[in-house]
């Protein structure tokens, strides 16, 4: 007699019938915190085959000082012998590529991307209010005179005076995108990326500013996918 049993199957998530987009540009928009701040941005993808693309991204990201101390007056927060604020603007071309697909819709696509391009640093003179013996206040650049400085003025004052540095980035990351849409782009990157400059960034009154900086940064990306076919 031929005795034939039937067994429960069992997989490790729900299989995913969403039609895939296989062969598709994405677009998103990001938001981030790194070592030096926070940054935002745009990144196109273009595709190339099944699992690789060319990105470009446009991004804007703070550069600070780890040698910066902040303080309160009267007049708000201060940060004692800042001599610019200054902020990025970054123009990256690099390569996007899949290292693991989903599957089924709990499971996670991991991608490798690395990218290179421009950054201009864009320095802005810092402006504080100064107290003189007489009791005037005005408001001034940072020195090291002995007068008192309460404060940073409004950050309009040295609006006028820009001056932006050329340099170098290049970066490397890992993302995770967690969607369970498969036309719609919402993922996690963790990276680092190091930017040289022509000189000095002169982010403080002293001799302690550099030329090159290492970031680790995180950044949350939010778009979509296009269908080229």
């Amino acid at each position: 007699m031929l005795c034939i049993f039937s067994l429960p199957s069992y997989s490790q998530g729900d299989i995913d019938k969403q039609n895939k987009i296989l062969f598709s540009d994405d677009y998103s928009l990001s938001l981030g915190l790194n070592t030096n701040g926070f940054g935002l941005g745009y990144r196109y993808g273009k595709y190339v085959d099944y699992l690789h693309k060319n990105s470009f991204r446009v991004q804007y990201a703070t550069l600070r000082s780890p040698k910066e101390i902040r303080l309160t007056s009267s007049y708000g927060l201060s940060i004692y012998g800042k001599k610019n604020n200054v902020g990025t603007v970054q123009f990256l071309f690099g390569r996007k590529n899949e290292r693991f697909s989903k599957f089924d819709k709990n499971s996670v696509a991991l991608y490798w991307n690395y990218d290179g391009g421009l950054t201009f640093a864009i320095e802005k003179p810092t402006y504080y209010h100064v107290l003189y013996p007489n009791g005037e206040i005005l408001i001034e650049k940072f020195d090291e005179s002995i007068y008192t400085k309460y404060g940073k003025a409004q950050f309009y004052h040295g609006l006028g005076e820009l001056s932006v540095v050329p340099g170098l980035i290049a970066m490397t990351s890992l993302e995770f995108n967690f969607s369970k849409n498969t036309k719609i782009n919402s993922s996690v990157e963790i990276g680092t990326s190091v930017q040289t400059y022509l000189r000095k960034i002169e982010l403080m009154c002293n001799d302690m500013n550099s030329w090159y900086y290492v970031t680790l940064f995180i950044n949350l990306h939010f778009g979509k996918l296009r269908n080229n076919f």
